[in-house]
C-alpha cells in the first residue's frame, strides 16, 4: 500500500466520521428545539462526540504522510480558507451565554460538515499526488474538527447547566 493510499483512506475514514458527527448534531440540536427531549439530546451529543474523536484521530493520522514531503517550499494558496471559516471564527470564543445548546450543536454539525468536505477534497488530492493542496485542505478540516469540538463542549456545559443535576444525587444510569 503506497503512503498516498494510506493518506487518502485516513481522510476518507476521517470524513465518514465527521459526516456521521454532523448528523447526530443536528438530531441533538432538533430535540432541543422542539422535542425538547433533552436527555435524548444528550445521548446524540455522546454519540457525535465520539464520531467527532475517531475523525480527529483519523485526520491527525493523515497529516502525519504529508512530513516527507517539502511542503515548506511550495507556494501557500492566498485564500487561507472558505468564507464559511471566516464567519464560523466569529462564534468561536463568544461568551456561552449568548449562545445556547441548540445553536451549539448547529454550529458543530456546520464545523463537522465543512471538515468532512474538506477531508473529501484532500483525499481526492492524495490520489493525484497534490500534496502541497491536500496538506492545505488537511490543515483546513483540522481546524474545522477544533471549531466543532469548541462547540460540543460547550453544548455540554449548557446541557449539565440548565437540565443536569448535580451534586450527590447525580448518577449516570
Amino acid at each position: 500500500m503506497t503512503e498516498n493510499h494510506k493518506a487518502s483512506e485516513h481522510h476518507r475514514t476521517a470524513a465518514m466520521h465527521h459526516t456521521q458527527a454532523a448528523h447526530y448534531h443536528r438530531e441533538s440540536s432538533r430535540h432541543f428545539e422542539t422535542g425538547k427531549d433533552y436527555d435524548h439530546a444528550a445521548h446524540q451529543a455522546l454519540i457525535a462526540h465520539g464520531h467527532a474523536l475517531l475523525a480527529q484521530k483519523s485526520g491527525d493520522e493523515a497529516r502525519t504522510h504529508y512530513a516527507g514531503h517539502h511542503l515548506s517550499d511550495l507556494p501557500k494558496p492566498s485564500n487561507p480558507g472558505p468564507s464559511v471559516a471566516v464567519r464560523s471564527l466569529e462564534i468561536v470564543g463568544t461568551s456561552s451565554d449568548g449562545i445556547g445548546g441548540a445553536s451549539h450543536h448547529a454550529a458543530a454539525a456546520t464545523h463537522h460538515e465543512q471538515a468532512a468536505h474538506h477531508h473529501q477534497e484532500a483525499a481526492r488530492l492524495c490520489d493525484v499526488k497534490d500534496y502541497a493542496r491536500a496538506a492545505h485542505e488537511a490543515q483546513m478540516a483540522h481546524r474545522h474538527a477544533h471549531y466543532s469540538i469548541f462547540h460540543d463542549d460547550e453544548a455540554a456545559m449548557h446541557h449539565v447547566e440548565h437540565y443536569g443535576k448535580s451534586g450527590q444525587s447525580a448518577e449516570i444510569a
